[in-house]
């Protein structure tokens, strides 16, 4: 797994990838972190600055993951990989770790802006606790798209494609309790009912995404990625095992 981690790290700051991303991401966090709490004269948070985020991020990440396994079809080394003595899960690990910090490091620029604030601006008030929860939101967030997109980047041979279908997914995260919301209305009106989807709401990435925003730390939330995490990762694993014995 340490291997391929190496290499996968590698090979997003051998070519521009890496760099675009974080460029990306450096110019929305810091222009996000301007428009509300610089020109704001620090009457908001500057927690209130990482909330945008989840719209780009969902659209970032698939970029990221793009390249993960399609880009082994591409150069034909899927088959030398995965016919190699290395535990399927050693090479999924591998790949999406080297994923995770390149967006972990990404997330370091609202470090950045913070003590940056804190040395400069010493009147400006600084809420560390929920500034805190607010990067764990984000980077949950980030934990959980990025295996969903290795997954994505498992089924096809086509980067384009992925990346397509990593967004598509990230425009059905940011309407999810709208659609809820829609289906609930739809099934009351046809049936003249007070019906209430219980579990549906659960399922709201957002929604807890939402949680960590407003500064709760709630260990259901953390559940909640970290099962996201585990069972597309586990999909991912069981897509190349499938393609090993085929």
């Amino acid at each position: 797994m340490k291997a391929i981690f190496k290499r996968e790290l590698a090979s997003y700051f051998n070519s521009p990838l890496g760099y675009v991303i974080l460029a990306i991401f450096a110019f929305l966090s810091g222009l996000f972190t301007l428009l509300y709490y610089y020109s704001t004269g620090y009457s908001y948070s500057i927690a209130d600055a990482i909330a945008p985020m989840l719209y780009f991020a969902l659209f970032i990440i698939p970029p990221i993951t793009m390249r993960s396994f399609t880009e082994e079809k591409r150069q034909h080394t899927d088959q030398a990989l995965l016919t190699a003595p290395v535990n399927i899960m050693d090479i999924v690990l591998g790949k999406y770790l080297s994923a995770l910090v390149v967006y972990l490091a990404c997330t370091l620029f609202y470090v950045v802006y913070a003590l940056f604030t804190a040395v400069i601006i010493p009147n400006a008030a600084i809420e560390w606790g929920v500034l805190f929860t607010c990067l764990l939101g984000i980077i949950f967030l980030g934990a959980a798209m990025l295996a969903v997109n290795i997954f994505y980047s498992s089924l096809t041979a086509s980067q384009i494609l992925a990346v397509v279908i990593g967004m598509g997914t990230g425009l059905f995260v940011i309407l999810y309790d709208t659609l809820v919301y829609a289906l609930e209305s739809a099934i009351n009106s046809i049936f003249s009912s007070d019906y209430s989807a219980a579990l549906l709401p659960e399922l709201s990435i957002t929604g807890h995404y939402t949680n960590f925003i407003s500064g709760v730390l709630n260990p259901a939330d953390i559940v909640f990625f970290l099962s996201f995490v585990a069972l597309f990762l586990f999909f991912t694993g069981r897509v190349l095992d499938r393609k090993r014995w085929a």
